[in-house]
């Protein structure tokens, strides 16, 4: 007698949750009142429980590096008149403005101020009806994105084969060998890998930063925000961390060209 073949069901693929970082704005639908709010990980919930409350979440300014950089930003929204960045500037509201006009105001501020003008940030309107334009006196900065829509969540997956990964490799500016994940950056146009020191100093315009806010691939001459580049540093440390095959924990998730 032949036993019947046991199913093979197809092993789960493990992924690991994108970071997202963000500070969003609520305005009553009875009346001009406003909340803000500092929301590290997730949006769903908090739009979910405005909307139960009578509250719209309007728009939200996402792209920080940590949740600390994203409450900071917070705190200074919700308290222009106390925070340090604003000092000096009184900024108050004026007769003719909103309160949610004179937050956009606030925000615009903040967004061109240190250290918030050096990340890859993205303001993006959740209501597209209750957009305002931008203050004259005060755009954003050239390389922060205008967006419109939902927020949609993301994860990255753990692929179990090692024909997926590449190795580390050598620096494509100094020629030397990258030891460790924590050094490597990587174009998110060609793939090229760089030691995170070299690709910034290339990049540097101002000897008083430490890295740049934006500059160009010296292997493919793409544009990238430097904020990005670390975004995808960070996905894929995080995805060395939860990797079970000590094998593959030191190799690089290929780049998925979208």
């Amino acid at each position: 007698l032949i036993s019947p073949r046991k199913s093979k069901r197809p092993k789960a693929i493990k992924t690991v949750p994108d970071e997202f970082f963000g500070v969003y704005c609520l305005i009553s639908r009875k009346s001009l009142l406003y909340r803000l709010y500092g929301r590290p990980k997730s949006t769903n919930s908090a739009a979910q429980r405005g909307t139960r409350e009578g509250w719209d979440m309007v728009c939200i300014i996402h792209g920080f590096p940590n949740s600390v950089a994203a409450l900071r930003f917070e705190w200074a929204w919700q308290n222009p008149e106390k925070t340090r960045v604003l000092k000096g500037l009184s900024l108050k509201k004026t007769k003719k403005e909103t309160p949610f006009a004179y937050r956009l105001r606030v925000a615009c501020y903040l967004l061109n101020s240190r250290p918030w003008n050096n990340f890859a940030l993205t303001f993006r309107w959740l209501l597209p009806s209750e957009e305002l334009p931008f203050p004259e006196e005060v755009l954003p900065p050239k390389h922060v994105q205008k967006v419109y829509g939902l927020i949609e969540k993301s994860s990255t997956e753990i692929l179990p084969t090692s024909d997926c990964y590449v190795e580390k490799g050598e620096c494509r500016l100094c020629g030397n060998n990258i030891e460790k994940l924590t050094q490597l950056v990587r174009c998110l146009s060609c793939a090229a890998h760089y030691h995170a020191k070299c690709l910034a100093s290339k990049n540097l315009k101002n000897e008083r930063l430490l890295y740049p806010v934006q500059g160009t691939c010296p292997s493919c001459s793409q544009s990238f925000l430097w904020g990005d580049i670390i975004r995808d540093q960070r996905m894929i440390i995080r995805v060395s961390e939860a990797q079970t095959d000590t094998l593959m924990k030191d190799l690089i998730p290929r780049l998925l060209k979208s």
